[in-house]
């Protein structure tokens, strides 16, 4: 198998497949088709697969006539029909991890790409993850998917991790330009991987393992995460002492070594369960039933217990508690570790979910839950449909066989369900209705490996997962270290957004105008400079306070038509006048795209409050406020 895949990939016969057409694969089917490969991108989205197939791109960093040129030399194409995965010889994941407020995503949709290919294996096929994941998910989440029906990796199937380092909007390092990492399960996983990069990409290096090329991702972003923290709270200590950050960071990067400059800003680019769900929880004391929000509010007075305040949420870490979890791959019911849970204040959609034999789960509309189609997936509670199957455990663990009958009554468990269908090691049960609700305070906790919990009437859930540089401070606590400097970098940046709107209070005041009632501009929603893309802007955080503090806001920006705050709101952008400048009491640039004009902004307004030193050359005006 490796000598007939090397030999496909040395002659580009070698068919690529790419789930996830977004900013890290579509530049990626791009470059290989570039380098002879057939390609076929793999996506949900029926309206980005018929983009592509007309030679329509959606990224920015690909123009459409890359795109239709390759579609007329049939060496690119898009669809949605995971059943073609059995037709590649290489599957390279590139689905999302969502950030959530708290940085926790799930890995639905790391899972479900996971499944795809599990469902659709062929021998001989060699399967790269890209998408940023924690130390260990290609061989902890992917390898036991793939390794059924008698194929053996680094034998019958190859498996290898190669971190994406897409930079959008930088027009000097394209996907080709920039060097990629690849480690492997195997070493023939190693070189066929980095064989197949070579192909396409200018420099390849190879590592030792799958684990340590997800480590070197990590290291890249909590690397620039920490030194954006450190210049943050500089930025706010320069504030402080009556000093211009900005002129200093840029007198210390003429140090021609030893220094790299890092700028300050806004931030950097929802939880879970109702306080009323229903844990099965064990620690010192023995066994005990208890609602999630109740053993919050019993660990958070516990002084012993470390606590951590992160984006308006409150993280409790305990010591020795457990909590009954479903694992998936041997199906077997056990207690596992609870690392962290926590509690925050909740304004977004949230929906209760009822079956057929009267169970229900209040949670947050993209907390992840099982569901039985076929298989074991995951998917997040506002993709539900109703008639879906919902695993619920039918049998306690026999260590609790003296609370067992108790238990299962006030869980609901039984194996004499009517309406229910037995799976062997569970019973599900169909959703009747699925209705929207308002949870005020939520909650959420991390389970350890198995990263399940159950909950109320025995409905197995799946909890969430910290991401990137918090990805990092996860795992490491699963090995009983914690990354404090990691975790500070991340309050200092979630901090940002409250700065600049105390800021903004604070500007308005010094005119003798309240934040109440004022008109206030927006400049630039996108995370980053030049990109369309808002997911995770700091942006968002601060026009949602600010409406929520009554003030009449207005989001101009050249890349983005509207956009969505969390619990549904819907921004419209507009476009920018001399009059909605002029009428505006302060404009606040938030991101500063190159296509803005700047100086009808600095001619026009009252006031301007420049979180991204955008206005560096105006240097006479008066009317400008620098972060």
């Amino acid at each position: 198998m490796f000598n007939e895949l090397k030999a496909k990939i040395e002659s580009k016969k070698a068919n690529i497949g790419i789930i996830g057409q977004g900013y890290v694969g579509l530049p990626l089917a791009v470059e290989f088709a570039k380098a002879g490969f057939n390609v076929t991108g793999f996506d949900t989205d029926e309206k980005k697969v018929s983009g592509i197939n007309k030679g329509v791109s959606h990224i920015l960093d690909v123009p459409s006539g890359d795109i239709k040129s390759l579609i007329a030399a049939d060496k690119l194409k898009a669809t949605a029909d995971i059943k073609l995965l059995n037709k590649m010889d290489v599957i390279i994941i590139c689905v999302p991890t969502p950030l959530r407020k708290t940085k926790e995503p799930d890995i639905s949709y790391i899972l479900a790409a996971s499944d795809a290919i599990a469902n659709n294996k062929k021998k001989g096929q060699l399967i790269i993850l890209e998408s940023t994941t924690y130390p260990g998910t290609t061989e902890e989440i992917i390898l036991p998917k793939l390794n059924g029906d008698g194929l053996n990796v680094g034998k019958d199937f190859f498996l290898a991790f190669s971190p994406e380092r897409v930079d959008p909007g930088n027009s000097k390092y394209k996907t080709k330009d920039i060097t990629k990492i690849v480690g492997g399960v195997t070493a023939e996983c190693t070189e066929l991987a980095r064989l197949l990069y070579s192909q396409a990409i200018k420099d390849v290096v190879p590592v030792s393992s799958t684990r340590s090329a997800e480590m070197v991702k990590l290291l890249e972003n909590t690397f620039r995460s920490v030194n954006i923290a450190m210049v943050n709270e500089l930025a706010l200590m320069c504030h402080k002492m009556n000093l211009d950050v900005w002129e200093i960071i840029n007198a210390a990067k003429t140090k021609p070594f030893g220094f790299m400059p890092f700028y300050p800003g806004p931030g950097i680019g929802g939880h879970c369960l109702s306080e009323k769900e229903f844990l099965l929880l064990k620690d010192s004391s023995g066994v005990k039933l208890t609602r999630i929000g109740e053993i919050f509010a019993e660990l958070k007075e516990v002084p012993e217990i470390k606590k951590m305040y992160y984006k308006d949420v409150l993280f409790v870490f305990p010591q020795e508690l457990y909590t009954l979890s479903f694992d998936p791959n041997t199906r077997k019911l056990i207690f596992k570790k609870v690392h962290c849970l926590t509690e925050r204040q909740y304004s977004g959609a949230s929906l209760e979910i009822k079956t057929v034999d009267n169970r229900s789960i209040k949670v947050t509309d993209k907390h992840p839950l099982f569901v039985q189609n076929g298989k074991l997936t995951v998917k997040l509670a506002k993709d539900l449909k109703l008639g879906e199957e919902m695993p619920i455990i039918k049998e306690l663990p026999e260590d609790i066989a003296d609370l067992r009958l108790s238990l299962k009554k006030r869980l609901k468990i039984s194996t004499h369900c009517k309406t229910c269908k037995d799976y062997g090691a569970f019973i599900t049960s169909r959703i009747k209705s699925i209705d929207r609700i308002n949870l005020k305070k939520v909650y959420s906790l991390e389970v350890e490996d198995t990263n399940t919990f159950v909950s109320s009437f025995g409905i197995i859930s799946h909890n969430c997962i910290p991401l990137d540089p918090l990805y990092l401070s996860w795992k490491a606590r699963q090995h009983g270290f914690e990354a404090r400097f990691i975790e500070l970098a991340a309050e200092i940046n979630s901090y940002m957004p409250h700065y600049v709107v105390d800021k903004i209070i604070s500007i308005l005041n010094e005119k003798g105008k309240p934040l109440k009632g004022s008109n206030i501009l927006i400049i630039g929603i996108t995370y980053k400079k030049d990109i369309n893309d808002v997911r995770e802007s700091p942006g968002l955080e601060i026009v949602d306070s600010l409406i929520k503090k009554d003030a009449h806001v207005h989001c101009h920006d050249p890349l983005v038509s509207g956009f969505e705050l969390d619990g549904g709101k819907k921004i419209t952008t507009v476009k920018l006048t001399k009059d909605i400048i002029s009428s505006s009491d302060l404009v606040v640039i938030i991101t500063d795209h190159s296509d803005i004009d700047y100086k009808l902004i600095v001619d026009s307004a009252k006031l301007i409050f420049d979180t991204r030193n955008a206005l560096k050359d105006f240097k006479t005006a008066k009317n400008i406020i620098k972060l």
